[in-house]
């Protein structure tokens, strides 16, 4: 992967988080508004957004990471010189375990990370962070990512 992609995709989830943060405050500020409390928005709404958005980006970046470094494995053991059709097919069999290895491994480290967060934050950082704030951003991520390839589809054609 190039490191302009991955820079153009941390910047698409950031603004993608950065929307959902927004409707969310704006959420919070309608329920406090309509049920007349007081303590419904305060400062844990934006402090769980930051988290929440946070442990998105260092997953995105973790994967980023893992992955090209096993890519950048793969593609040193790759023999010198032109292969042939049969030769591409056997080293691609071959070594991509090691592809399939890390992309699993990032699978597992970014769910643990997300779960993590919320049970710490829902457990013992509740006067930090508020929990459904923070829950937001990591729930998004999917749909984000989802939005970002309609749109790229778009501006590729």
């Amino acid at each position: 992967m190039k490191k302009n992609s991955n820079l153009a995709e941390v910047l698409m989830i950031l603004i993608g988080e950065a929307i959902v943060s927004l409707l969310t405050v704006g959420v919070y500020l309608l329920v406090e508004y309509y049920t007349k409390k007081g303590d419904v928005f305060d400062y844990t709404v934006i402090t769980g957004l930051l988290l929440g958005t946070a442990v998105v980006i260092a997953n995105y970046a973790f994967l980023s990471v893992s992955v090209n470094r096993a890519i950048n494995k793969v593609m040193a053991m790759r023999p010198e010189g032109e292969m042939t059709e049969e030769e591409i097919m056997e080293f691609s069999e071959k070594n991509q375990g090691v592809i399939k290895n890390a992309a699993a491994t990032s699978y597992i480290v970014r769910t643990l990370s997300m779960l993590a967060t919320f049970i710490l934050v829902f457990l013992f950082l509740d006067e930090w962070f508020a929990v459904v704030a923070t829950v937001v951003p990591l729930l998004a991520f999917r749909p984000i990512i989802m939005i970002g390839e309609i749109f790229r589809k778009r501006w590729n054609k």
